[in-house]
C-alpha cells in the first residue's frame, strides 16, 4: 500500500471519471487536495480517499462520529483480483498504528450498491445504521469496523514512502518557540 502523490493525480482523476456513474460528485480540486493532505491511497490499482475527523460528526440517522475517528470516504478498484481487500485490510492496519486515531473506521455507501456492501461485510465491516442524501431521495447505509490499536510498528516501516512529520505537522499546528 502506499500514498498517492502528485504524480499519481491524473491516473486517479481518469479512474474516477471512468466511473462516474458511481461518483458524479468527485471533483479534480477534491482529489488533488485529498492526495495533498495524504488523504489518499493509490497503489495496484485501487483508490481510498479517508479522512481522519477533526469533531464529532453525524454520519447516519443516529451514529456521530467522535473526533480521531476515520471515515473511509470512497474506496474502488480498477481491477477484480482481490487488490481491494488486500488494500482495504493494509489500510486497516495503517489506522492501527495512527497514535491520534481511534480504530473506529466508518463508511457510507448507497443502499442499493449490493456488490460494494457485500465487499465490506466480507472485509470485516458490519451494516449499523442508515443515512440518506439529496434530501432524503438517495438511501445510504453506514457501515463500521472496529480495529485494534496497535503501537508496536513505527509507520515508516509500515509505509516506506510515509512521511510521518509531514502529516504530524497538518494535524498539530506548530507554534514556534
Amino acid at each position: 500500500m502506499k500514498f498517492a502523490v502528485k504524480d499519481d493525480f491524473l491516473e486517479i482523476t481518469q479512474l474516477f471519471q471512468k466511473y462516474a456513474k458511481l461518483f458524479p460528485h468527485i471533483r479534480m480540486g477534491y482529489i488533488n487536495s485529498r492526495i495533498e493532505q495524504n488523504e489518499c491511497i493509490f497503489s495496484n490499482g485501487v483508490v481510498i480517499i479517508f479522512q481522519i475527523h477533526q469533531s464529532q460528526i453525524k454520519i447516519g440517522k443516529i451514529t456521530k462520529s467522535q473526533k480521531s475517528d476515520c471515515h473511509l470516504n470512497q474506496i474502488f478498484s480498477d481491477v477484480h483480483d482481490g487488490s481491494a481487500s488486500r488494500i482495504l485490510k493494509q489500510f486497516f492496519n495503517y489506522i492501527s498504528l495512527l497514535p491520534h486515531a481511534s480504530g473506529v473506521i466508518y463508511l457510507n455507501v448507497r443502499s442499493d450498491n449490493d456488490r460494494a456492501k457485500k465487499f465490506y461485510e466480507r472485509n470485516g465491516m458490519e451494516l449499523i445504521d442508515k443515512t440518506s442524501w439529496s434530501d432524503g431521495k438517495i438511501e445510504g447505509d453506514v457501515y463500521q469496523i472496529i480495529v485494534k490499536k496497535n503501537g508496536s510498528q513505527n509507520l515508516e516501516s509500515f509505509f516506506p514512502s510515509f512521511d510521518a512529520f509531514k502529516y504530524a505537522k497538518r494535524l498539530i499546528p506548530y507554534k514556534g518557540v
